[in-house]
């Protein structure tokens, strides 16, 4: 049976409206584009809920905070050794070793330590036709792995194992983007066998072993190289690693540690439980050993000693700092998946609290100014490199590609013919060379070459050894390496100044009509860092945009084109931050910030994130949320919480304010209906008044014949006539009386001036049209004579009363009416939901930034400035240059 040849159904394509002009239709394009309210997330739960965790020297009026450079340090070590010293003696009133309640991996079901918020199947590729996941536009074109956000620079670099084990490398082209945007890709499932006590698994657990060393690093089953790669680079300098590792309680297993994040040193504290790579001897099921030998040696064997452990690990069996550290740094970034991928400049920041700036090897201009900052005499500078291919290939005389790597020693030497020799030593966070060889440089200087003669081993004591150490020469290092991370270590010598506040940014790039005003008392060297939020603390709430920042420091007041210097990011994929280190005189300067934005469609936007986990995983929804709000509680930042509550304050003020007008009305509208009562009794009494009017003017022409009628008739007749004019009487005296005063005018002179025009124009009318109905129907409807003589006129001034009355009545009305029209044109209206097939989320990218300035001037300021013209505002475009194909 032949099976029916599938038809594909085409879109129909959208009519164009040919009645507009090409130029109508691309502004309609663009209005539609871009969102009519901007705005960002900046609290995923109401501050109430967590108010008293903010920290306390994170101000929320936006004034710039300035504080010596080691001050924040001191108060967050401050803040570690207090934690610990609670945790202390709790433990010992309870007898109980510590157990981390915010990162508990011994009972942590959700692999919420592991995994980050957002989760896709690893195995829905293979199962789901409808997946475009393989499809050629959204294949990984890098099959080195590593970076989360952009072209990998730090995965596990592990390449031939990323079929065989569940490490961060993924396997090519069965991924789409959005899970690479997320930091998860298929293979990358961490699976422990088991979690157990430092004291369990080690030995004789030490915490150090002869001090820190770069030697003592290995890798372990996650991504982190980058960062294992900066912590090799700090290790050789003691100072730096008691700086980070601050407190610890061995025995009741408690250890503190701080870190750099968004400008202010945080703290944090772990106990000692461990991921191992192994299960327990009856995971699966209960094994007979009645003495308990198998038991014994299958702990001995799988589970002893840090070979035994599932991620990072030292080379001593018994050393423990490096996997605690790295489980600090894995807590305070929400998990350990966080932490894959990335560049090693950034985590010396975040342990040094210094400022990284990207060198790209193939624009070095001046080699031996870099050369001199390698050598770094006075320990100002540490640096770290990144290998990355350019193209397919994973390796490059050794190295592996997609990398990152430690430089531990920079050394100027004179060899046995009195040349000098330029030498780098460098180190793979692997701590050895992988079954294919890979991981050691194999050229110049590799361990083994002809360069090694018995005078250069013993000049820089150097063993062969795959303990993943190499000496390279400097021009090689330039020529493999694709980029140098340099960072500059500050002390309190330096003081720091910062500015946070959010920006919008346009679809079209160009420098963004605020800036930020630097003001220098004293010369010498500033560096200034223009920088966005580490999302790495809050991955998966990233939202749809990445964002490029760039900024132009010039002098105040002087021409654009005159600046100081230009910063923009070195590569697209290294985008936390720019930095520029420039000497500076006293006065004032201007930094000028130019942010470029990226939409991914296929990313999820914050709100759709919320709703989504909030009941599929709410306790790792609450961790993330949690340092989302956190990072958005920055002074400076527009808190949209707020803004929302003072919305909902005032709409409910115009809620109650309605409702007053409203109860106003219907009491008006009361009102109104008594004085309606009122004018019909009055009609009444007049319609009675007039028919015995015109039965006593009968009586009175009454033939002399009807004179001869009795005397008690007459009589009678008399006291008939005397009880009608009393009551004629009673009613003119009443109708006689003047109208009350109109109230004192309450709206504006012009609305007053309207109304008294159009009161006179009624007025004017009914005089009229009351004059002819006077005349014209007086002998029928209208009491116009006179009674016996008497002049006064019949109450028919009842009808000019009533008149006035409907006047005022009206203009209440008209006033209402007013009212509620200008209530209206206050309102915003709301945007109509147009059903539309091309229809897209409108453009709504909003970046947070901040401007940190270090220098050696404790009178150092920063603040933000808005335009003071439009002339000023305008967009700033340096040299008259449009916009480039990269920019």
């Amino acid at each position: 049976m032949a099976l029916p040849i599938p038809v594909a159904v085409l879109p129909v394509p959208k009519k164009k409206d040919y009645t507009k002009t090409p130029q109508e239709l691309v502004d309609e394009f663009w209005d539609k584009y871009f969102t009519k309210k901007p705005g960002k997330v900046t609290s995923i739960f109401p501050r109430s809920l967590y108010a008293t965790l903010l920290p306390p020297h994170l101000p929320r009026d936006g004034v710039q905070s300035t504080r010596n450079a080691a001050e924040s340090y001191e108060a967050a070590a401050k803040e570690c050794r207090e934690k610990v010293k609670r945790i202390v003696r709790e433990c010992n009133r309870t007898n109980e070793k510590f157990c981390d309640p915010e990162f508990d991996i011994e009972s942590d079901w959700n692999k919420n330590c592991l995994n980050g918020l957002i989760r896709e199947d690893p195995f829905a590729w293979f199962y789901d036709s409808d997946d475009e996941g393989d499809s050629p536009e959204n294949q990984d074109t890098n099959p080195d792995g590593g970076k989360v956000r952009g072209k990998p620079a730090g995965g596990d670099g592990n390449t031939q194992k990323k079929v065989a084990k569940t490490t961060r490398g993924p396997q090519k082209g069965v991924f789409s983007s959005a899970s690479r945007r997320h930091g998860v890709k298929c293979g990358e499932m961490y699976d422990p066998g088991s979690v157990h006590r430092v004291d369990w698994i080690f030995e004789s657990p030490q915490f150090t072993v002869d001090g820190f060393s770069s030697s003592d690093i290995k890798q372990g089953q996650t991504g982190d190289c980058w960062w294992l790669a900066a912590v090799a680079t700090i290790a050789h300098r003691k100072e730096l690693m008691h700086k980070v590792c601050v407190v610890r309680d061995e025995d009741i297993g408690v250890y503190g540690f701080v870190f750099y994040r968004d400008g202010e040193w945080i703290s944090t504290v772990v106990d000692d439980n461990l991921y191992l790579r192994n299960p327990d001897f009856d995971h699966y099921e209960d094994k007979y050993d009645s003495t308990g030998k198998r038991a014994r040696e299958y702990r001995k064997r799988n589970q002893t000693g840090s070979e035994a452990l599932y991620f990072a690990h030292c080379e001593d069996p018994n050393e423990t700092w490096l996997p605690l550290l790295e489980k600090a740094y894995s807590k305070v970034h929400g998990d350990y998946e966080a932490c894959s991928g990335g560049y090693p400049g950034e985590a010396v920041e975040d342990m040094t609290g210094g400022v990284s700036t990207t060198v790209a090897s193939n624009r070095v201009l001046r080699k031996d100014k870099l050369w001199k900052e390698l050598v770094n005499a006075d320990g100002e500078f540490v640096f770290a490199c990144s290998a990355l291919g350019t193209g397919w290939d994973w390796t490059k005389g050794g190295l592996a590609m997609g990398h990152a790597y430690s430089i531990l020693k920079a050394t100027e030497e004179v060899d046995e013919d009195g040349k000098k020799v330029r030498l780098v030593q460098i180190r793979n966070p692997w701590g050895q060379r992988s079954s294919r060889g890979v991981g050691e440089w194999n050229g110049p200087w590799s361990d083994g070459s002809k360069e090694w003669t018995p005078y250069w081993l013993k000049k820089l004591n150097h063993t062969f050894g795959d303990d993943g150490i190499f000496w390279m020469a400097y021009e090689d290092v330039l020529e493999t390496f694709k980029f140098l991370h340099r960072t500059r270590l500050f002390d309190e010598k330096w003081t720091v100044v910062q500015q946070w506040t959010a920006f919008n940014v346009g679809w079209v790039s160009g420098y963004l009509n605020k800036k930020f005003i630097i003001e220098v008392k004293k010369a010498g060297t500033v560096v200034i860092v223009f920088s966005q939020l580490d999302e790495r603390y809050f991955v998966g709430l990233e939202g749809q945009y990445e964002f490029k920042l760039h900024f132009l420091l010039k002098e105040a007041g002087s021409p654009d084109e005159e600046h100081i210097c230009r910063v923009r990011p070195v590569h697209d994929w290294e985008n936390r931050s720019v930095s520029c280190e420039v000497e500076l005189e006293p006065g004032r300067y201007e930094v000028l910030p130019q942010i470029s934005a990226t939409r991914y469609e296929w990313g999820k936007m914050v709100e759709d994130v919320v709703k989504e986990w909030a009941d599929k995983n709410p306790s790792k929804l609450r961790q993330v949320g949690m340092q989302y709000d956190l990072a958005h509680a920055k002074g400076g930042i527009p808190d949209e919480d707020e803004v929302i509550t003072k919305k909902k304050e005032e709409e409910k003020k115009k809620e109650e304010e309605k409702k007053r007008k409203e109860k106003e009305k219907k009491e008006k509208a009361k009102a109104k209906k008594r004085r309606e009562k009122e004018k019909a009794k009055r009609e009444k009494v007049k319609i009675t008044v007039t028919v015995e009017t015109n039965d006593k003017s009968t009586i009175e022409t009454k033939t002399e014949d009807n004179k001869k009628e009795t005397a008690e008739d007459k009589k009678d007749e008399d006291d008939k006539d005397e009880k009608f004019e009393d009551a004629v009487d009673t009613k003119t005296d009443e109708a006689a009386v003047p109208p009350p005063a109109p109230a004192p005018p309450t709206k504006e002179d012009k609305k007053e001036d309207k109304k008294e025009e159009k009161k006179e124009e009624k007025k004017d009318d009914a005089s009229s049209s009351t004059s002819t109905s006077s005349s014209s129907s007086a002998p029928i409807n209208t009491p116009v004579s006179t009674i016996q003589g008497d002049d006064k006129p019949v109450p028919a001034t009842t009808t000019a009363e009533g008149q006035e009355e409907a006047e005022d009545d009206d203009e209440d009305d008209e006033d209402d009416d007013e009212e509620e029209e200008e209530e209206k044109k206050d309102e915003i209206p709301a945007l109509p939901v147009v059903e539309d097939d091309d229809a897209r989320t409108p453009w709504n990218a909003v970046c947070v930034v901040g401007l940190r300035v270090y220098a050696k001037d404790p009178d150092v300021t920063v603040c933000l400035a808005e335009p003071k013209s439009e002339e000023e505002a305008a967009s700033l475009v340096v040299g008259s240059e449009p916009a480039g194909a990269t920019s």
